[in-house]
């Protein structure tokens, strides 16, 4: 495959699917009008883009540069102008050895403004926000002057990845044209599916909307003695919803568009309270509603929710009946890696922003069937649109399955000897607890995330002090930090195990939010989720007026039940995460995956040391601080476990 040539003779491979007449995918741009043509888009008329495989050279640095190209996302519609790594929408797979160093330079060559079209859409009907108005087109929207404006400022992060604080990517260190951001990575992680994405704040959205993103896999060799699908048969699949521009006569222009839902009409200089990013047409691998033709035999998908917003509820469909085909899909991984055993999907695997799946599909079952994966809610028909839920069209991606079947598949009984499915019990003595409020304002319109701290209960009510009964004990939170500038409060050890709640409350009647939680450098997994009574909760206070209760244990989805560097915090649940951080150290971040949210400042800063330089720091907080006994504490908000 055709790639760009990378500084240090950096090795381009190409995963073939053209082998067989009835397995074939996109080896290249697709081919299409070249002017506007239509204002509806054919599901499953073009064929699913593979991006092409980068290895990175074993010594020296890799270059991977940043350049403006316009590829076509499908053929119905003209190219569509990007920011793109090295050429490709996603960018090439980086596949890297566990255990080997990696070097790469991301050249920052883009020299125009933003190629995205951002405007703001005034509500319209039924309550403000809720109203499907993702539809395509800026007419009658409010433009955004200050996007038009915007020159290329980007930093790159590798999501779930372990790298010092200077190779992460951080928000407020970007890089403008003519520079290169040096990052290494260690890959010291066991196999996994990561991906790479722009993570520069004010427009991290922006610009992974302009085709900012890219997988990266890590390979071990625990893994490749499996018995996996791979080469031809391994799919690494980027799911995102896009919108697009259009002309007067209301055809499809190719143009990305940013149309976001203002609560109030815009006053110039000033940004609204909006609903976060959706679009009505879904991207699998850059390319809107791909079709992909397969053997009738086992692939394994890797698939990635790259999406700003939107979280995608996967069901497989037989096209022929219309009906749901039920354990189609067996799941052998999570974010950072594979499970202990397959685990069934009985219908519906659901990512959230940032979130993966490791998925085997055997298509052996279903030989010269049509198969679809589609995007649904609970309790709506699978495959029909849901105009409440922003998704007009469900289509994801189509699967043409060959008509000879190859002998049925069977997964390894065991995939890690060395998984083990954690509980709140094997929290270790020394854990530091620490707890996140997400919340509102006190207009009750804008999301936030608070910092907490525990104290010792003397203050039981007020702007920022949060009651709620854990465990028997009723702990008192006070908020030490809400804005991404306000001062670090969270430092923690390198390698060193911590258990995190955090606690989503909204007002009655107020937006059903799902806010995917991100943590940089720390595998966890999901411990213990609850529903949350939020009755004692004032938000125009802005704190509990009496103690918040926690109701009965709620389950883990099978896709959850692994390791993992983001999960699902739903309205008025409260999530409790044990992890362990990586061995390095820095200045690493903690937010909302959703990434209006994370520019508009739900994300924190988290400092993270070695064990002795933790220690003499505390000494030093605790000479400035007047000599205060901080014993027993994390500086960070939070308690050693007990």
């Amino acid at each position: 495959m055709a790639g760009a040539a990378t500084a240090g003779a950096a090795l381009y491979a190409t995963t073939n699917l053209l082998g067989d007449e009835e397995a074939t995918a996109a080896s290249g741009p697709l081919d299409g009008v070249s002017q506007p043509s239509t204002t509806k888009l054919t599901p499953f008329k073009d064929a699913l883009r593979i991006p092409p495989t980068l290895r990175p050279k074993r010594d020296g640095t890799t270059e991977i540069p940043m350049v403006e190209r316009a590829l076509r996302l499908h053929s119905q519609m003209p190219p569509t102008p990007l920011w793109t790594y090295d050429g490709h929408f996603p960018g090439p797979t980086i596949e890297v050895e566990r255990g080997r160093r990696t070097r790469i330079a991301w050249a920052n060559r883009l020299r125009g403004t933003h190629p995205v079209k951002a405007v703001w859409a005034l509500p319209a009907g039924a309550a403000p926000g809720l109203e499907p108005l993702n539809n395509p087109g800026s007419q009658g929207a409010i433009g955004r002057p200050e996007v038009d404006d915007l020159v290329a400022y980007t930093s790159v992060h590798l999501h779930g990845g372990h790298q010092h604080a200077t190779s992460d990517g951080a928000p407020d260190s970007g890089v403008t044209y003519g520079g290169s951001q040096l990052s290494e990575y260690p890959n010291d992680l066991a196999g996994a599916h990561l991906f790479y994405h722009d993570h520069a704040m004010p427009v991290t959205a922006l610009n992974v909307l302009s085709g900012l993103m890219g997988h990266y896999i890590v390979r071990d060799e625990a893994e490749e003695r499996l018995d996996l699908p791979r080469g031809a048969y391994e799919i690494p699949l980027a799911l995102a919803d896009v919108n697009f521009d259009t002309d007067s006569a209301g055809r499809l222009d190719g143009r990305i568009l940013a149309k976001r839902v203002s609560l109030g009409k815009p006053v110039p200089g000033e940004l609204p309270t909006a609903v976060a990013y959706f679009g009505p047409y879904t991207m699998v691998n850059g390319v809107v509603w791909p079709y992909l033709s397969v053997q009738a035999r086992a692939y394994r998908l890797r698939i990635v929710n790259s999406a700003l917003s939107r979280a995608y509820r996967l069901v497989v469909v037989d096209e022929e009946t219309g009906k749901a085909v039920p354990n189609a899909m067996k799941l052998i991984g999570t974010d950072l890696g594979l499970l202990g055993k397959p685990q069934v999907i009985e219908e519906a695997l659901t990512l959230n922003p940032g979130e993966r799946a490791d998925v085997v599909v055997d298509f052996a079952a279903f030989a010269g069937k049509r198969l679809k994966l589609v995007n649904t809610v609970p309790g709506a028909p699978v495959g029909a649109p849901v105009p409440p839920a922003n998704i007009p069209f469900p289509d994801v991606m189509q699967f043409r399955v060959a008509r000879h079947a190859k002998s049925p598949y069977k997964a390894p009984a065991t995939l890690s000897r060395d998984f083990k499915r954690l509980t709140t019990a094997d929290t270790p003595e020394a854990a530091v607890e620490r707890f996140v409020v997400v919340a509102f304002d006190k207009s009750r319109t804008m999301p936030q995330m608070w910092e907490m701290q525990e104290t010792d209960g003397s203050a039981k009510q007020g702007d920022g002090v949060v009651q709620v009964k854990l465990a028997g004990r009723t702990k008192t939170l006070r908020r030490v930090g809400t804005a991404f500038e306000d001062t670090t409060t969270f430092f923690g050890s390198s390698g060193a195990w911590e258990k995190w709640t955090f606690l989503s409350l909204t007002p009655a009647g107020g937006p059903p939010i799902v806010h995917p939680m991100h943590i940089h450098l720390m595998n966890f997994q999901v411990v213990d989720r609850r529903s949350i009574d939020a009755a004692g909760m004032d938000f125009a206070l802005g704190g509990t007026t009496k103690p918040l209760e926690l109701g009965a244990a709620l389950p883990v989805a099978p896709e959850e039940s692994g390791w993992k560097d983001t999960f699902a915090l739903a309205t008025n649940t409260a999530v409790t995460v044990l992890g362990r951080y990586g061995s390095l150290s820095g200045r690493f971040m903690y937010h909302c995956h959703i990434l209006d949210h994370e520019d508009e400042g739900m994300m924190r800063p988290l400092v993270i040391m070695p064990p002795s330089v933790l220690t003499l720091h505390h000494m030093m907080q605790s000479m400035n601080m007047g000599g205060t006994n901080m014993a027993g504490m994390d500086m960070g908000g939070g308690h050693t476990h007990h």
